[in-house]
């Protein structure tokens, strides 16, 4: 299989090479799970060897990870964390490690969804490991984020006031750090609080928008550090400045004291409990500060589908109402796998072919991505514009991948 890998077909077409990149695609994931079973038998061997000679009988498979590490070429912590792995998915989520030995999902993938359920007892860790990939194609085209974020709705519906207990524990870790680096430069690091973080992003994006459209001819990157450094010295302040947080719910959720976590635009998924805490003004410190800067924009999802409420334009350029809608919709670039936060607001069908500006013919998109579907032989079109927004994308070799927008709060399972 290797050898036959990494043979070079020269004379083979563009349509065959991508299959075989797919192919190989799954081979990898299949792999991961096979590394995992083995890792798993190799384990129980030792420690049943020396079960039956009566040797370390305090940690019977001590060295294994050691081991493991080196058939990996990766460092003895590594490969003990990867004995860890292996352990937690044949025990507690059997769905995944199927998913993976079929190569449907990769190791980063199943490393996502064993990271993000830690907190749960076994029990719930298998509910949600059988909501997520029962079918073993449940996480197909979904980015890095996106099944970040639909484990974590899965979650937080089970440990809302857990979650909220860690995420006020994290917000006490907060810090900012400021190092040298290469070439006489400094290096900014830290950790902040979501509204806060949200807030700096938002603020320096509208200052950024506003020196471009003035001509500005520094680059994007180069004017949101200058300016964040003026704020921060004190050489310049901002005056006026309107920040939104756009907060996507269900009435279940703000009204019932419903467990189903809402969604935050610009970080994820956040527990209902953290949610009703932050349309009730509940926050802890310095709460008139915030409010004051910071307006909250509730946003409700359809009872039956989930959907938000769409809205159509006659012109070519997406009215602001209706761009906010679809960046809320999509959450991030819309191309399968892509994890780019949204840049422009795409027509699926183009303008010029006749494509209506409307929430049904949109796509939020990165930059690149806008401009890779322009090229011969790309072509779009919605299969779905009632419930969750579904676009089949056709690539120039003939693939098709499918692409869905993330469940919302309120989704049907």
């Amino acid at each position: 299989m290797r050898d036959g890998l990494a043979a070079l077909d020269t004379d083979g077409t563009a349509k065959e090479h991508h299959e075989k990149i797919a192919l190989a695609e799954e081979i990898k994931g299949a792999a991961a799970g096979a590394q995992v079973m083995s890792a798993t038998l190799m384990e129980a061997d030792v420690v049943a060897r020396r079960t039956e000679a009566g040797v370390r009988e305090n940690n019977p498979s001590y060295g294994v990870g050691a081991q493991v590490a080196l058939a990996r070429r990766e460092s003895p912590e590594q490969g003990r964390a990867f004995l860890g792995f292996s352990g937690r998915l044949v025990s507690d989520l059997p769905f995944t490690l199927i998913a993976l030995v079929r190569g449907k999902i990769g190791e980063a993938q199943a490393r996502t969804i064993d990271r993000e359920t830690a907190n749960l007892p076994s029990a719930q860790r298998g509910e949600i490991d059988a909501a997520l990939l029962r079918d073993p194609e449940g996480l197909k085209g979904l980015c890095v984020r996106a099944v970040v974020d639909r484990v974590r709705r899965l979650a937080y519906a089970y440990d809302s006031s857990d979650a909220l207990t860690r995420l006020e524990e994290a917000k006490s870790c907060r810090y900012l750090a400021v190092s040298p680096a290469r070439d006489a430069m400094m290096q900014v690091a830290g950790m902040l609080s979501v509204e806060d973080g949200l807030a700096i992003r938002q603020a320096l994006t509208l200052e950024v928008d506003r020196l471009k459209a003035a001509g500005d001819t520094r680059t994007r990157a180069q004017i949101m550090v200058d300016v964040a450094v003026d704020r921060i010295t004190g050489r310049s302040t901002a005056e006026g400045t309107q920040l939104m947080l756009y907060l996507a719910m269900s009435d279940r959720t703000l009204l019932q004291g419903g467990s189903e976590p809402a969604f935050l635009e610009g970080y994820g998924t956040v527990p209902s409990t953290w949610a009703r805490n932050l349309v009730g003004g509940r926050e802890p410190q310095d709460r008139e500060r915030r409010r004051a800067q910071v307006a909250l924009k509730r946003l409700y999802t359809h009872p039956d589908t989930g959907a938000l409420v769409g809205m159509d334009s006659r012109s070519r350029q997406f009215p602001k109402a209706l761009k906010d809608l679809i960046r809320i919709r999509d959450q991030y670039c819309r191309t399968p796998y892509c994890n780019a936060p949204i840049k422009h607001f795409d027509h699926v069908v183009q303008h010029s072919r006749g494509g209506p500006t409307s929430e049904a013919n949109s796509a939020g998109r990165c930059a690149a991505c806008n401009q890779t579907k322009e090229q011969d032989g790309w072509e779009e079109q919605v299969l779905d514009a009632g419930g969750r927004h579904t676009i089949l994308i056709t690539t120039p070799t003939g693939a098709q991948y499918t692409s869905t927008a993330p469940a919302l709060p309120g989704t049907p399972a």
